[in-house]
């Protein structure tokens, strides 16, 4: 939320720069404000999409890492985000296709803990949950 305030700010000083510069807001200095708004706005949504892809991509490595198995194809929904909005701790459900001795299975984490430490991810009951799978 700060965010965006901050980014409003921003383009209104700029605008107000632009027109003091110019003594007018004419198309030149529209379009210059336009792709203003519209390079910060793809900026901040790469940047949001990055942090929400960091945890499911961190607990694919530690899994096939740990499981020494590779997952073909994964799937995650965020469990606390429509309750809680936190900035360190996260619960996740995991759904994924393992290739294992040379079988598919479908298999599924649900109500995996992160607890994020600065800039560090730290599962917190990764070994003690019970990962269900099913062959496919």
């Amino acid at each position: 939320m700060q965010v965006i305030i901050l980014i409003l700010i921003f383009i209104a000083v700029l605008a107000f720069v632009i027109y003091k510069i110019n003594n007018r807001f004419g198309t030149k200095e529209i379009f210059m404000l336009i792709s203003v708004i519209v390079v910060s706005s793809l900026v901040f949504v790469l940047i949001s999409r990055n942090q929400q892809e960091k945890v499911p991509l961190l607990f694919k490595q530690k899994y096939e890492n740990i499981k020494n198995v590779k997952i073909s194809k994964f799937s995650y929904e965020r469990v606390n985000n429509k309750t809680v909005s936190s900035k360190t701790k996260f619960i996740y459900n995991f759904n994924y296709i393992i290739i294992k001795d040379g079988k598919e299975y479908f298999c599924k984490m649900d109500n995996v803990k992160v607890k994020k430490i600065e800039d560090e991810y730290i599962f917190e009951n990764f070994n003690k949950i019970k990962e269900v799978c099913q062959k496919n």
